[in-house]
């Protein structure tokens, strides 16, 4: 299975990533990847270790610009 699964979202422009391995889901809009994240849990539940979601965060930029540098 894939660490990361990145979809269109149903909003036009937004795209949702999901990293399965840390059970955390980032929506954002095309283009506007730093200005426009929102980062939850799975179902939507808050995030509450910041300093696994930072390193989680470094390593979801890392993806997407080796990956989908068109969409960030």
């Amino acid at each position: 299975m894939d660490r990361f699964i990145l979809q269109r979202s149903t909003r036009p422009g937004w795209w949702v990533l999901t990293d399965t391995q840390n059970a955390v889901v980032v929506r954002f809009e095309q283009g506007r990847f730093n200005e426009s994240q929102k980062i939850t849990g799975l179902n939507d539940e808050p995030v509450s270790d910041y300093m696994a979601v930072a390193r989680v965060m470094r390593e979801i930029g890392e993806y997407m610009y080796e990956n989908h540098k068109d969409l960030i």
